[in-house]
């Protein structure tokens, strides 16, 4: 049985990756941290409302960090879209942000709302040893709870994150999105001493979804699924305009893992920040000659059985879309 904390800035995948936690009954979800990531923070926010609240997902969601520690903000909504995800049907519909807020509060029985940070750290305190962070976002949030309670890394059970690469980046040559959007705070989160499993993009390449994917969900025919459908055709339509090249899955990468661990596979290593490189700000290095060069730092993952994980995925989302 997991504790999860889920910080995230969605994102399609997100989306997806939301559900597959959802469904997985091993999982005790304890909250959603949001930051801005994907799209500014006003946009990932309300996309995980409107994900919460139109999905029934049973979890407190929190706003988070709006900007990286030290660099400028940076987005991916050049390649998806202003609100962080693009559809080729119908939105998911809006919601009421302040009247969600308000329930969750009525809920939990407190006012105002934390930041997401201090929702954070309330959580590790209470469970002290238990908690797995799963972040699939810039480590913006994590990298400050670390900061502004450092006596909490070492009640963090483990951290399992989809971000870096153990080869080439995407947002840059080198560097892939989320590490690249908050580099510094990503570098605090690898030496602060936490188990840690990074779901790279060498892992995710091999997590492939087809037009087969889309259509197995629009099949269903439910509102829920008819939403998601649209979605997840723009989603493969970035590579090509008919959807006709597969895509890979990153941020479910993560989740498939809770739910099938034997199908991956995981080497040592030690993994360093690049800061300061003109080319290369934002880059894993992963040293995987190790002990003799390096005390490893995380989990790297290195394979996993594509077809088999991409099945367990589609099954556990389609039971939550019907």
């Amino acid at each position: 049985m997991y504790k999860i904390w889920l910080d995230t800035d969605p994102g399609f995948d997100d989306w997806l990756a939301m559900l597959l936690l959802s469904a997985n009954l091993d999982v005790t979800w304890l909250g959603v941290s949001v930051v801005a990531g994907n799209a500014p923070l006003a946009a990932t926010y309300e996309n995980a409302l409107r994900i919460k609240k139109h999905y029934h997902l049973d979890v407190p969601v929190y706003p988070g960090c709006d900007k990286p520690l030290a660099a400028k903000v940076e987005t991916a909504q050049e390649i998806l879209g202003a609100s962080g995800m693009s559809t080729t049907g119908e939105a998911l519909p809006g919601v009421d942000i302040a009247q969600l807020e308000a329930e969750q509060l009525a809920r939990q029985q407190r006012q105002p709302m934390p930041h997401a940070v201090d929702a954070l750290i309330e959580a590790i305190r209470a469970n002290p040893g238990q908690v797995t962070l799963m972040c699939i976002a810039p480590l913006t949030n994590i990298a400050v709870a670390l900061q502004r309670a450092p006596e909490i890394a070492p009640m963090i059970k483990e951290i399992i994150l989809m971000g870096g690469s153990a080869d080439q980046g995407n947002h840059t040559a080198a560097a892939e999105f989320n590490i690249y959007a908050d580099p510094e705070a990503a570098d605090i989160v690898f030496n602060a001493g936490i188990p840690l499993r990074m779901f790279g993009l060498n892992l995710c390449r091999q997590l492939l979804v087809t037009s087969a994917e889309v259509q197995q969900v629009r099949a269903l025919g439910t509102l829920r699924a008819k939403w998601l459908a649209g979605y997840f055709e723009a989603y493969l339509r970035i590579r090509s305009a008919d959807g006709s090249v597969p895509m890979p899955m990153y941020d479910p990468a993560v989740a498939i893992w809770l739910k099938r661990p034997e199908l991956f596979s995981f080497e040592p290593a030690r993994v360093d920040i690049e800061l300061a490189g003109r080319l290369t700000r934002g880059m894993t290095v992963c040293e995987f000659r190790v002990p003799r060069r390096a005390q490893a730092n995380a989990q790297v993952a290195m394979t996993v059985d594509g077809p088999r994980a991409m099945q367990c995925m589609m099954q556990e989302l389609l039971g939550t879309l019907s």
